[in-house]
Parts: structure tokens; sequence; C-alpha cells
């Protein structure tokens, strides 16, 4: 249940868990808009709280970006969006929640919520927080602005994906997922793709996109069942 129309009084009356999607502000190709990340990471937590007992945060639409230079990117340093997270986290608990999801979007922020968790716990021990990145739980090789993100767009919002200017990227069926992870942690590692795509878009369809995300719902729900073992929800 998204957080947006709710009043004081029905959040006060109903702690629960709550979700916060953390996306980015960067290039995806010509074919995809600026905050893939974000759309994809609100969305999914929206659908995940339809189908447990959650509320969901705005989406955080900034992430940490640099390596896409020289492409387009609007990107925060790893120790500010470490304090954001940790404030907000910190926050939520001081009204009463006690169990925090933060569900990222987006792979130049992994390193960030590694560190959240504790450092929240500094401040707070009954508090339980934990990152989900969802790209981990898709049963698929990833990719950036290629097949498998163009899909999930088409199937969120068709009406800003532009599959007139997709064109294929930098790929190596072989190692395009350990490539990507290795590239992903070097500054300006996105001008090895020339367009900044890392993957082939050209094929991606809504039907595609519409399967990765019930595969992705399915296992975030796992998932999630199983941190409540841990938060004792």
């Amino acid at each position: 249940m998204s957080i947006y129309n709710l009043g004081n009084d029905e959040i006060k009356n109903n702690k629960r868990r709550i979700i916060i999607p953390v996306g980015s502000l960067e290039q995806h190709g010509p074919h995809l808009p600026i905050t893939t990340d974000s759309i994809i990471a609100e969305y999914l937590a929206n659908q995940i709280s339809k189908k447990i007992s959650s509320y969901v945060l705005p989406v955080i639409p900034y992430g940490v970006s640099f390596e896409h230079k020289p492409f387009f990117n609007i990107s925060l340093s790893n120790d500010l969006l470490s304090d954001l997270l940790t404030q907000i986290c910190i926050s939520l608990g001081e009204n009463g929640f006690n169990y925090v999801i933060i569900l990222n979007g987006h792979h130049g922020n992994m390193g960030v919520l590694q560190y959240v968790p504790q450092k929240v716990r500094h401040f707070n021990e009954k508090l339980s927080v934990f990152g989900i990145n969802y790209w981990q739980l898709i049963e698929r090789e990833f990719d950036h602005a290629g097949y498998v993100e163009t899909s999930l767009m088409l199937a969120i919002k068709p009406n800003l994906v532009h599959m007139d200017k997709a064109k294929k990227g930098y790929v190596d069926d072989k190692k395009l997922h350990s490539t990507y992870s290795i590239f992903m942690n070097n500054p300006s590692s996105f001008k090895i793709t020339k367009n900044g795509i890392w993957g082939d878009p050209t094929k991606a369809t809504k039907q595609e996109g519409e399967k990765i995300i019930s595969v992705t719902l399915k296992n975030l729900l796992r998932s999630i069942k199983e941190l409540d073992e841990l938060s004792d929800l």
C-alpha cells in the first residue's frame, strides 16, 4: 500500500512492514527514460504490497551512478545515499516501525545497501533493515537497457519506451553478466558500450516483461517470508 495517500491516523494505528524503493537517475540508452531503475523498483514494491501486509514509501530517485560517465547521470556519493537511507530508517523506527525492506533497482547502489542495516542498528537495535536487489531474483542474465530492462518497461510503462530508437549495445553472450559486474565497479565503465546499452533491446517484448515480473514477484515474496522469520514479524 502506497503511503502517499494515507492520513496520520491510518499509519499510526497500523504499524507494519515498510518498503523503500531506491532507483537512479541515469541514461538507459536512447529508447528508455532516465528514470527506468526507479520506475521498476517502485512498481515491484507496490505490487508486493498488494500481496503482503506492507506500506511503500515514495521511491528515492537518485543513486550512485558515476560509472555511467560520460553518459548522463545525476549521482549521489556512497556516503550521502548511505546517510539518507540510514536517517530514513531511524526516523521510521522512531515512528514505531520495526521492519524495513530497501528494494534496490540500481546495481551501483549495492555497496551502500550492504552497510545501512549495520549503521541503523547502531542507533536502534530493535529495527530490522534488509536490502534486496531485485535483479538477483529474476532467474536470468541481467543487462542495462537491454532485453531484460526493456521488456520490463514495456510491461510496466510502455508509453515511455521508444522501440524505434532501440539499438543493440555491448553484447558478449558468454560473459555479459560477469563483465557487467566488473565494469560497474570502475569509473567511466560505460565508455565501452558506445551507446550506453549492455545487451540487445531490439527483441524485447511486453509478454517477456510480464513473465520476468511474475518470476521476480514470486521470488521476492519467498525472500520476504524468509526475512519475516528473522525479524519475528
